[in-house]
């Protein structure tokens, strides 16, 4: 197969993959029982499964970050969004997801006052500035919005793993994928640093832009988060969804990229 036949193929398989992610949540919303008296809860967890899909499409719709250096940015988002995700659904997830909007309302309150403390007056910042707040007011009034300088949860990442029955996923995906999100030694070493050839330098290593091979095992990846955050979802709710799950879809047809058919 040529560079050329394979890139379409590619790209065809990425197209479809997309189409049916959207399709799996459109069905997923159209079959909640949705409370309209409580719809803030059920946005939440919406948003969630949404920012999942929309992670998922964009990661498979663009391969030039199908590297190292970017895709496990995006996939550390991702397993981010499942844990908070099961958390939230694992119990009393009304009272959680309502914890979880007052924790965003009181940071973008936070820095509301940034704004108008820190920066100088100008037209396009006052405009930041009112947005922010009409938003803000939208949803509660600004002088019962705290501002909670811990953790929304009111714990940390690897037990909210452990709650939601995550640990592997926090061992084996978050932790690895943390380090390239917060640039730590064990990813600079290897993907920014290379070994200098001149023996009088003792093979200390020097800094470099490596190109780093394409891989679309990323999206394979995303597709396996995504299919975690929907099996939740249905588990929860007690749903019957007739489209596959994307990582099965993933696996079924990934084959046909490298034969004739198409996808």
């Amino acid at each position: 197969m040529t560079d050329q036949e394979y890139t379409k193929k590619i790209t065809q398989f990425m197209e479809s993959y997309s189409e049916l992610v959207q399709r799996s949540l459109d069905e997923r919303w159209v079959k909640i029982p949705l409370n309209l008296y409580d719809a803030e809860v059920y946005e939440v967890i919406g948003g969630l499964l949404a920012r999942q899909a929309t992670l998922s499409i964009q990661l498979a719709q663009n391969p030039m970050i199908w590297n190292p250096h970017i895709a496990p940015l995006i996939l550390r988002s991702m397993t981010d969004a499942h844990i908070t995700l099961a958390w939230i659904l694992s119990e009393d997830f009304e009272k959680r997801a309502k914890q979880y909007i007052l924790y965003g309302l009181g940071q973008e309150k936070k820095l509301v006052e940034h704004l108008k403390n820190e920066l100088e007056e100008d037209a396009d910042i006052q405009s930041l500035i009112d947005f922010k707040e009409k938003w803000i007011e939208a949803q509660r009034y600004p002088f019962l919005t705290e501002v909670n300088l811990g953790s929304w949860s009111g714990s940390n990442t690897r037990v909210m793993a452990q709650e939601a029955d995550c640990e592997s996923l926090y061992k084996f995906a978050y932790e690895p994928f943390s380090a390239v999100a917060h640039n730590m030694w064990q990813h600079i070493s290897v993907f920014n640093l290379k070994q200098c050839t001149n023996p009088l330098h003792k093979y200390h290593k020097v800094p470099v832009i490596h190109d780093v091979p394409l891989s679309e095992d990323y999206v394979f990846r995303s597709s396996k988060y995504l299919s975690k955050s929907f099996e939740s979802f249905d588990k929860k709710f007690e749903l019957s969804i007739d489209i596959q799950l994307p990582i099965d879809w993933y696996l079924e047809n990934i084959e046909k990229v490298y034969n004739e058919g198409n996808v």
